[in-house]
């Protein structure tokens, strides 16, 4: 990982991880060293039925919120970290991303879900994020802002 970290900072790329809840947890002491943005894929992975307060994800808050600004939260694959109707479990972690780093946190469909396809609609995945963050001006970051920040729009 150093070495991605060190290749990816001469080169202006960042790095994007896609690990179970427990190894994401494992992984921010590392994380938290890398010199290039790094984005988590679906929100770490944290189990939704878990809550906000497991241990692991409370890490990851603290990491956004006293970190060096390098680490960025993707909201994409809902149905690999809920199993609730509607995902309605997701709710409280989403909201506490967005509390913690709203100039952070990227919203994407994860298209097309491949083996989740009877798990999850595009149109009910984009709507969730109404859900999570009602703010037409926080909306409008996850969605553009934020995205043309980390990838150099």
């Amino acid at each position: 990982m150093q070495r991605l970290d060190a290749c990816c900072a001469e080169i202006g790329w960042h790095l994007n991880f896609l690990l179970p809840g427990w190894l994401t947890a494992e992984m921010l002491p590392v994380l938290s060293k890398l010199r290039v943005d790094h984005s988590l894929a679906h929100m770490g992975m944290f189990l939704a039925k878990d809550g906000p307060r497991q241990p692991g994800f409370l890490k990851l808050l603290d990491l956004l919120e006293q970190g060096a600004g390098r680490c960025w939260i993707k909201f994409t694959g809902t149905y690999r970290m809920s199993q609730a109707p509607g995902f309605s479990d997701v709710l409280p972690m989403a909201r506490a991303l967005i509390d913690v780093a709203p100039d952070r946190v990227i919203w994407g469909s994860d298209y097309p879900h491949l083996s989740f396809a009877d798990k999850a609609g595009l149109i009910a995945l984009y709507n969730l994020l109404g859900q999570w963050a009602p703010d037409p001006a926080v909306q409008r970051r996850i969605l553009a802002d934020n995205p043309a920040i980390l990838f150099g729009f």
